[in-house]
């Protein structure tokens, strides 16, 4: 087999306070990969739909240093095409670069039959995050290869749980980052207090997920001390926007991933209620681009 494609699902990582340990895949979007091998010895890319000027240098796209890491460790020799179709906005925390990173490493060990294991894969994938953020972290690769919601229970070694989880609807208002990465702007100094009420939050959202109690699940995403003041303070009007968003119902509310999307899991029968109000609010936003009414998905990468 020389060529192969790959649908990857946007994630969105961190879910409340599980800052780069928690995150969930979601139906939709989702963004398409193909690889193809050939006789050049390089790694190439290929941008297809890319209005958002998406680096084509191996070393400064995710996939590309995913696959370069990948293709050096195991002494593989053949160059490879990689060519990420596009499907959702990248730079607003739905999880684009890790998707492409993930879906790179999976088609490259489907392509030279290599038996990685899930936790082998999403050390080789979130390698190529380094190239959007600066940082290693697992949270989205690992959601967009297992599906699902996924909990990093170790860095050294990477060791990623994956809960299965019901059907919860979405509504997701994607919204560009201004920064290419806040990363460098939080502080970890957040004081004992709200120290121990993260861990708690994370100890709730885990309990949460597994009794099936949606109200408590979106309780305990709802509360963030590491990320959430500095990238919701990039954000217009978005303390006012999900404060409205909790009163109309919604189970929680939250940034996704990076920022700057919002995401709200909520009852179906206000999916679109509160989109039409996430729309209208977030419209003058110049970085805005749409409304997404999806559902949290089980399903990981895939060939499709």
């Amino acid at each position: 087999m020389r060529s192969v494609k790959i649908k990857v699902p946007a994630t969105s990582a961190n879910v409340g306070p599980g800052y780069d340990i928690f995150a969930l895949a979601l139906a939709e979007p989702y963004d398409e990969i193909e690889l193809v091998l050939n006789d050049t010895g390089k790694v190439s890319i290929e941008v297809i739909n890319d209005i958002q000027n998406i680096p084509t240098n191996p070393s400064d796209n995710t996939a590309g240093l995913a696959a370069l890491g990948l293709l050096k460790a195991k002494a593989i020799k053949e160059g490879v095409l990689i060519r990420i179709i596009k499907n959702m906005c990248s730079g607003g925390g739905m999880g684009t670069t890790g998707a492409s990173a993930a879906g790179t490493i999976f088609g490259l060990n489907h392509l030279f039959d290599l038996n990685l294991t899930a936790n082998e894969m999403i050390d080789y994938a979130r390698q190529g995050e380094v190239a959007s953020g600066g940082s290693p972290h697992a949270d989205n690769v690992a959601a967009a290869i297992l599906g699902g919601f996924v909990l990093v229970k170790s860095y050294h070694p990477i060791d990623v749980l994956k809960l299965e989880i019901q059907e919860i609807p979405v509504v997701l208002a994607a919204i560009r980052k201004s920064l290419r990465t806040t990363r460098g702007f939080i502080t970890y100094e957040i004081g004992q207090e709200k120290l121990k009420e993260q861990m708690a939050r994370c100890s709730r959202v885990i309990h949460a997920l597994h009794t099936h109690d949606l109200e408590e699940f979106g309780n305990a995403i709802s509360v963030d001390y590491i990320h959430e003041p500095v990238r919701g303070a990039a954000i217009p009007n978005y303390w006012e926007i999900k404060k409205k968003v909790m009163e109309m119902g919604a189970y929680g509310c939250t940034i996704s991933g990076g920022g700057s999307s919002v995401i709200a899991f909520c009852p179906e029968y206000l999916q679109h209620e509160i989109a039409e109000y996430m729309n209208r609010e977030f419209s003058s936003n110049p970085n805005f681009t749409q409304v997404y009414q999806t559902f949290t998905s089980n399903q990981g990468v895939q060939i499709s």
